[in-house]
């Protein structure tokens, strides 16, 4: 535009060196524009055609400071406060597949500003704000029965804080906690984990910095509590921080990660899980600077730093902020003048270009005689195939079993192609199958003769076994663990087969053949014995003749 206004405004009477010249000028300005804008758009990370955000169906109670969770599929709204002030007990469901809203059982006790976890496909609904006062109540919903349950509450009721499952231990973070002075709360670095199976709580270590109203977000076992708000040692407004502290569920200990660009409270806080859209922790909206935002800001966990997103339409804090198969949704919240019923979805940056996730069950890096290729892919796919060995891919489904495979070692990879046409790939599995049975040496007896009846069986085995025994002769098999000795053997020819079965049922067996000839004593004396009858004999009749 300001090209052609330019151009049209003095072309009419200027020499053609002129109009080069003044072309020259513009496009000359228009670098310069272009190079003093690039520094402000490096970090706007949309580069999409498609809008990012899109308006859904309203919630139908406007409210803020309610709970957002997200069990099959579906999204629960629950709580709240109204703009009349008024605590809220309403619970409504909303189904993203059919964009379409269904009032749910009432919470048993009415609040807003409490936590929400799910674990067990239940929704645990912990502390709060009940009038002018703070809760522990712990009040269970089960979507299937559509009930509500009571549990052990939390030991220090306070509220305006997060709740993150891990291992199927709840644990809730910071918050509000009442104050003897004005304004009568303060934030709290209590860190208290609870056990869903066994109703019990214990205390875990505290957050270094204690804050409330922030977002929290739980990647690989570890919880980001993000921004958040402290009250000052004076009454008056509260300081807004751009905290980014790290819990390590596992060693139960704090470290910090990339701050927030901007101080910010009462934002949301979601996860991408890399299922559709790559893996990143989203902050939306909140109060910052004096005033409520729409901003979304991505922390990209690889490089651990932050960029920014296109804005929420609706600028707003208190919202709720889930995200259902990678798409977030950011419903109702405050605005500094009304409680919201918006619903506004948001399609992450590089949404659909993420591959399926396979994980390869069966064959394991171990031993076979036969194997079976099990695998599981996170989402539906157009087409799997599998590699052998680095051979063409064969289409394959889940549980085929491995045939013809050759004794030694081998290797495969699992391929799959979704309806985009990302192609996922597994890891590549080394395992051997074994389909020799044990090799059995046998050093004693050997095939030779022997002059005595008892023998010692001496042998040995190139690997572990579940069975060994032997047969002597035709007769019953005798299971052995070891070497042992064969007694009482009758002269004569023997036939010796060793039996041995290795842990992967491979069987082999060895034959010996060896003879059994003592010296015949009894006979030799007999012998002796009838010579000397028939000398004698001889002898007197010669002394008889003579």
């Amino acid at each position: 535009m300001i090209c052609s206004y330019l151009l049209n405004k003095y072309s009419g009477c200027l020499p053609i060196t002129r109009h080069k010249q003044i072309l020259t000028l513009i496009l000359t300005a228009l670098v310069v524009l272009s190079l003093f804008y690039l520094p402000f758009s490096l970090n706007f990370v949309r580069a999409e055609t498609d809008p990012a955000w899109s308006t859904l169906s309203s919630m139908p109670t406007p409210r803020a400071g309610f709970g957002l969770a997200v069990v099959n599929g579906k999204i629960y709204a629950i709580g709240g406060i109204n703009s009349d002030n008024v605590p809220l007990r309403t619970v409504e469901e909303y189904n993203p597949v059919t964009d379409t809203w269904t009032t749910r059982l009432s919470m048993p006790t009415a609040r807003s500003g409490f936590a929400v976890a799910v674990y067990n496909h239940k929704i645990y609904v912990i502390g709060g704000t009940v009038g002018d006062g703070y809760v522990g109540n712990n009040e269970v919903y089960d979507p299937v029965t559509n009930t509500w349950t009571t549990k052990a509450s939390m030991p220090t009721p306070r509220a305006d804080l997060c709740a993150s499952t891990i291992d199927g231990k709840i644990y809730l973070i910071g918050g509000k906690k009442y104050s003897s002075s004005a304004p009568f709360y303060i934030e709290t670095d209590t860190n208290e984990c609870y056990d869903p199976v066994s109703d019990i709580w214990e205390t875990k270590t505290p957050i270094p910095t204690a804050v409330q109203g922030y977002g929290c977000v739980v990647v690989d076992k570890k919880i980001f509590v993000i921004g958040g708000s402290r009250e000052p040692t004076s009454p008056g407004t509260s300081i807004t921080v751009n905290n980014n502290q790290v819990y390590d569920s596992i060693t139960d200990k704090w470290s910090t990660a990339a701050s927030l660009p901007t101080a910010t409270s009462y934002g949301a806080a979601t996860a991408t899980q890399g299922y559709l859209a790559p893996q990143g922790i989203y902050y939306v909206g909140g109060f910052t600077g004096g005033v409520f935002t729409g901003q979304v800001k991505i922390l990209t966990l690889s490089n651990n730093s932050w960029s920014i997103a296109e804005s929420m339409p609706t600028p707003r804090g208190y919202l709720g902020l889930v995200a259902v198969n990678d798409m977030l949704y950011a419903i109702g919240g405050f605005d500094g003048t009304d409680y919201l019923s918006v619903n506004e979805r948001y399609k992450p940056v590089g949404y659909g270009t993420v591959p399926p996730k396979i994980s390869v069950l069966s064959p394991e890096n171990k031993t076979y005689t036969v194997t079976t290729l099990d695998f599981t892919i996170n989402r539906d796919v157009q087409w799997i195939g599998y590699s052998l060995d680095g051979k063409q891919n064969v289409t394959v489904t889940s549980g085929l079993q491995l045939s013809g495979l050759t004794h030694g070692p081998h290797h495969i990879t699992v391929y799959a192609n979704d309806t985009s046409g990302n192609m996922a790939v597994s890891e590549t599995v080394h395992f051997s199958v074994d389909l020799i049975g044990p090799e059995i040496m046998i050093l004693s007896p050997k095939n030779q003769s022997y002059d005595t009846t008892d023998m010692q069986l001496t042998f040995t085995i190139n690997e572990p076994v579940t069975y060994l025994a032997y047969i002597l002769d035709d007769q019953e098999i005798v299971p052995i663990v070891g070497n042992v000795t064969l007694v009482a053997l009758s002269n004569g020819a023997h036939r010796l087969t060793i039996y041995a079965i290795d842990e992967l049922g491979n069987t082999s067996n060895e034959t010996i053949y060896f003879l059994i000839a003592t010296f015949p004593i009894l006979a030799v004396i007999a012998a002796v014995v009838i010579i000397i009858i028939m000398v004698a004999i001889g002898y007197i009749l010669f002394k008889r003749r003579y």
